[in-house]
């Protein structure tokens, strides 16, 4: 037992006694979590109130006993806290227990009408996901779901189109408790279709083929001025498809590559910024896209092989323009190949090689023929591990076994905890008709001034999204203001593309950007300046969503485009990028003075214009300083 909490807590294991037992029952939640969600995709799952229920009290369980809420001095868990949480743990018992055994009846007896131990489970089963929502994601969305709680009850006496009807305390207890809330779209997401995803992300790391990602990033970047800021984009765009954090993202490349950035040349709060922004393009980079394609394609009913295709012109225009400024700003600071040695391919990680293209070939494979994603998740699973066990160099032991249920576990009771916390706020936002009377107004708006409302819809996503993590945030905001933008001619995909992007963005727009604090720590800079830098770097990420509103064709297959009117396009964008990065970073091919970066930024302004003249007068403000540059460039070396 002590072997297995150094392993899998390390510093935070508890010293021997009560403490340390009540670790070993969440790290069993976690094992048991990862082996039920495995179990029923492979077997037969239960009726949903079974399925979301268990999972649900299993996390629940799990963040009690392993993430405290109140520390001593030396950071150690009070016995305040231990009482505390058993208190939590015997609630989320009772909940679960009295639900399983009594769902029939209420569904068929009792919806609308419940008794009183119906309310009392109701009121406990609330309450600890409110809490275990805390112990998971801290008081940013503890704040937005108390929030939610009070509006329901309070709501009748507030002005304007935020007064709704009265609700007694029982009638929010059974929205709240119920598929209207706690237990649905967003619990049912994650359960059914995001956990899958989370343990295939598990075995990459266990079998090592994640790392392979860094050591690929390092291969294709080598020799250049500009590799180390380089290697960090494609690392974070591989590694952050699966991971589905822009926060874990940082921290798990970002120790790598913001030292490797900083020995290169670059500032701190420059080489933080890279990190954050690349650690947000994984998230909306084809084919995994840190699970948010699953969940889209489950809610909106689009086959996810429509969404991928449609998601991969944005993602890669995003990732062009990361590239573009890191080469120009390495350019302008006239910095040299750096001595970074690329690894080889040795026998190691040809097999950790192995099995990535296996595992990742079937589950595109499986994916483009038809078959359900969580099934292709499981299937890719096994195979990877089948074949890792297969090679020596990346056989597990034992041990390694016992960590990979752990993990996988572990690994999602974030996302579950903060979903489950978040169908309060969908169902506040569904019953009140509050979500009604926002898309109208923003309709309303859009009747007017087509760009205002798509940039209020922007702000309500990031607003809305911060602190939480992108598969929440983004089944919150759709329901806030997808409607509306579909009501002004967007399509379903382009809408629901348009709300997961800026969901994504708010990992790193100020004040609560997670993945700017987390870059900060590693680079040991200021977040402020470090935040503005990765906002001056992510611009491209957040102009294109609208962009695409205008322009159709950047999104292949809505509104009926084609890869066609995508390539016909394309050169337009490649050039605007360009400009607008030249424009912030002040260099192409030589400094570039004001005059010449604000008719840059004026021509990539032109380039996203409706209509072909405008297009051509962009590409031609662009190209003229640029071309002035080259040539007098070249006239100064002959001199």
């Amino acid at each position: 037992m002590n072997w297995l909490l150094e392993t899998a807590l390390g510093d935070q294991a508890e010293r021997p006694g009560a403490l340390r037992w009540l670790q070993v029952v969440g790290l069993a939640c976690c094992a048991a979590l990862t082996l039920f969600v495995m179990a029923t995709l492979a077997f037969g799952r239960y009726p949903s109130q079974v399925q979301y229920g268990t999972a649900l009290a299993l996390a629940l369980v799990a963040v009690f006993a392993l993430k405290p809420m109140l520390r001593d001095g030396q950071g150690r868990r009070t016995l305040l806290d231990l009482l505390l949480s058993l208190l939590l743990i015997a609630g989320t018992l009772f909940a679960w227990a009295y639900m399983t055994l009594e769902y029939q009846a209420i569904a068929n007896f009792r919806e609308g009408l419940p008794n009183d131990w119906d309310l009392l489970a109701y009121g406990v089963g609330t309450l600890v996901v409110i809490f275990g929502a805390h112990r998971a994601e801290g008081w940013m969305l503890t704040g937005v779901v108390l929030a939610a709680v009070a509006y329901l009850l309070f709501g009748h006496v507030m002005p304007g189109i935020l007064e709704h009807r009265p609700f007694s305390l029982s009638r929010v207890l059974e929205i709240s408790y119920s598929y209207r809330g706690i237990f649905g779209v967003a619990l049912g997401s994650v359960v059914d279709i995001v956990l899958i995803f989370v343990i295939l992300g598990t075995a990459l790391r266990m079998t090592g083929a994640g790392e392979l990602f860094n050591d690929l990033a390092l291969m294709m970047t080598r020799g250049r001025r500009s590799g180390p800021a380089q290697c960090a984009i494609i690392a974070s765009s591989l590694f952050g498809s699966i991971n589905g954090s822009a926060p874990a993202n940082v921290a798990s490349t970002g120790v790598l590559t913001i030292p490797m950035m900083k020995r290169a040349g670059f500032t701190g709060r420059f080489a933080g910024g890279v990190e954050a922004t690349a650690s947000c393009v994984g998230q909306i980079m084809p084919p995994v896209m840190g699970v948010g394609a699953f969940i889209m394609s489950d809610i909106t009913g689009i086959p996810y092989v429509e969404i991928m295709v449609a998601a991969l012109v944005p993602a890669m225009l995003y990732l062009f323009s990361l590239s573009t400024t890191v080469a120009l700003e390495a350019g302008r600071l006239k910095l040299e190949p750096t001595g970074e040695r690329a690894p080889g391919w040795d026998r190691l990680r040809l097999s950790r090689a192995a099995v990535l293209v296996i595992g990742f070939g079937l589950l595109l494979t499986l994916l483009f023929l038809g078959y359900p994603p969580t099934y292709c998740g499981l299937i890719a699973i096994g195979a990877m591990l089948a074949v890792a066990m297969l090679l020596p160099d990346t056989r597990l032991g034992i041990g390694d076994w016992i960590r990979f249920v752990i993990e996988g576990g572990r690994d999602g009771l974030s996302v579950m905890l903060s979903c489950a916390a978040i169908g309060i706020v969908i169902a506040a936002i569904t019953s009140t008709g509050l979500g009604v009377a926002l898309n109208q107004q923003i309709t309303a708006l859009g009747g007017e001034h087509l760009f205002a409302a798509l940039v209020l819809a922007a702000l309500c996503s990031i607003v809305l999204g911060m602190g939480l993590p992108t598969a929440a945030s983004y089944l919150m905001v759709i329901f806030v203001a997808g409607p509306a933008i579909m009501d002004l001619g967007v399509s379903k995909l382009g809408t629901h593309l348009f709300v997961f992007y800026y969901a994504t963005l708010s990992a790193i727009t100020p004040p609560v950007a997670l993945a700017i604090f987390a870059a900060a720590a590693i680079a040991r800079e200021n977040p402020v300046p470090l935040a503005l830098n990765a906002l001056r770097l992510a611009a491209v990420g957040f102009v294109l969503p609208v962009a695409w509103v205008f322009h159709p064709e950047i999104v292949i297959g809505t509104q009926g485009t084609g890869l066609l009117d995508a390539l016909a396009y394309l050169p337009f964008l490649l050039v605007g990028i360009v400009g607008f990065a030249a424009a912030h970073v002040g260099y192409l091919f030589a400094p570039l003075g004001l005059p010449e970066r604000l008719v840059m930024a004026l021509g990539a302004a032109l380039v996203l214009a409706q209509g072909l003249t405008f297009n051509l007068l962009g590409v031609a403000l662009v190209a003229l300083p640029a071309l002035f540059r080259i040539v007098r460039s070249r006239h100064a070396g002959s001199a």
